[in-house]
């Protein structure tokens, strides 16, 4: 039932509201939710606005090391590939230094363990980005006159991207 309840989550972009969840997965009895979403390496409650949510997380992570000999605890895939399905440093002549294979032997290991192998790209990228604040962009806030306006304004560091 986890899985269903992740499946919903990650569809729901990150998270979703807990009612929602009773109503669709439970038949209205809220006390079974209550004992899966205590699971809070999984889950988390929340109240935004005064509408409880459930969100969900995971510990999981990507390797950030080039080359990996595989002894890590994290998922070898490339970032680019991760968040899009696609990567372009691939169709250079250079390549790409990281895995484009969410199927491979080390990385279908992890998924077991973390109990996540049934989940998409997709759903696996809501997830991770949720639970790894090092895969978002870094932000810069600039602050500039102009006119006499105070005018703030984010730029993305791009170096981040890759």
């Amino acid at each position: 039932m986890e899985t269903e309840i992740l499946k919903m989550i990650c569809a729901g972009q990150g998270a979703v509201n807990t009612e929602d969840l009773v109503y669709n997965l439970f038949s209205g009895d809220p006390t079974k939710l209550s004992e899966i979403i205590c699971n809070q390496e999984k889950f988390v409650s929340c109240c935004p606005n005064g509408q409880p949510k459930v969100v969900a997380r995971t510990r999981l992570r990507l390797c950030r090391v080039k080359d990996c000999p595989g002894t890590c605890r994290g998922l070898h895939l490339c970032k680019n590939f991760l968040f899009s399905g696609f990567c372009q440093f691939t169709q250079l002549r250079r390549g790409c230094s990281f895995s484009h294979e969410l199927t491979s032997d080390h990385n279908q290991r992890l998924l077991r363990q973390h109990e996540l192998e049934s989940l998409s790209r997709e759903e696996l990228c809501t997830l991770l980005l949720q639970s790894d604040h090092t895969l978002l962009p870094a932000v810069s806030l600039n602050l500039t006159h102009d006119k006499s306006t105070l005018t703030k304004y984010f730029r993305l560091n791009s170096s981040s991207l890759s």
